[in-house]
Formats: structure tokens, sequence, C-alpha cells
């Protein structure tokens, strides 16, 4: 019995979809962390050092909520003190790809408001 392929998204399920995703990227501290950990493994301190101007509760509830999102992994080791380190799962991966997309159009996009800017320049080239 073959199956049939599956329906393809409706408008509104495609804006809602974006939109949470959107909102997930869009809090304040959740592209730093994503891109940091992107280096690789981090422990909390060292995520707390090297993201900036981040208070404790704010990294925690951050990475909690990367972390319910699938985005973030988090080990503990069972040691004393407990170490806890933090990593990109496959989906935070396949997230910097997004990223990285979004930045190099933001790239372009400056590129194009400079030349219009500066219309005797777009002839140019």
């Amino acid at each position: 019995m073959a199956s049939t392929p599956p329906a393809a998204p409706s408008e509104l399920q495609m804006i809602q979809r974006t939109h949470a995703v959107l909102e997930l990227v869009a809090g304040r501290w959740s592209v730093d962390v994503v891109y940091l950990l992107a280096g690789g493994t981090r422990r909390y301190s060292e995520i707390l050092y090297e993201v900036g101007e981040i208070s404790k509760k704010t990294l925690t509830q951050t990475l909690r909520t990367l972390e319910a999102h699938g985005i973030v992994t988090r080990h503990a080791y069972p040691e004393v003190p407990v170490r806890v380190e933090y990593s990109l799962s496959p989906l935070g991966w396949s997230l910097t790809r997004l990223l990285m997309d979004i930045f190099e159009w933001s790239s372009e996009l400056d590129q194009d408001r400079a030349r219009a800017r500066r219309p005797g320049l777009a002839l140019a080239a």
C-alpha cells in the first residue's frame, strides 16, 4: 500500500511556524549563545564569561529555553561539584546554518543599501 505524500502546509501554518522560530531566536541572548556554542562545548561559567553582559538568571533562562526547544543539550557529570556542559544538538547545528544564511543575506542587503545611496556608483558596478 503506497502512502500519500503529506499535504503542503497552508500559508497560515507557514506563518505560524515561522513566527514561532523567530520568537525563539529573538530572545535577547539566544543568537549569542547559539553562535558561541557553535565554537564548541562550553561550561556554564565559560558561557557566562564569553557571551557578555548577561545576568546568571537570564543566562539560565536562555539555556533552559534553548534546551526545551531541542537547540542545546545539557550534560551534567556526576562529580562534586557537578560539572555541567552545554553544546548544540543536531537541531541547533541546523539553526546555525539558518543564522549564517541570515547573516549573508544581511551583508547583501547592506551592500544593496550602500549602492542605492550612491546611484552613480551602482551604474559602474
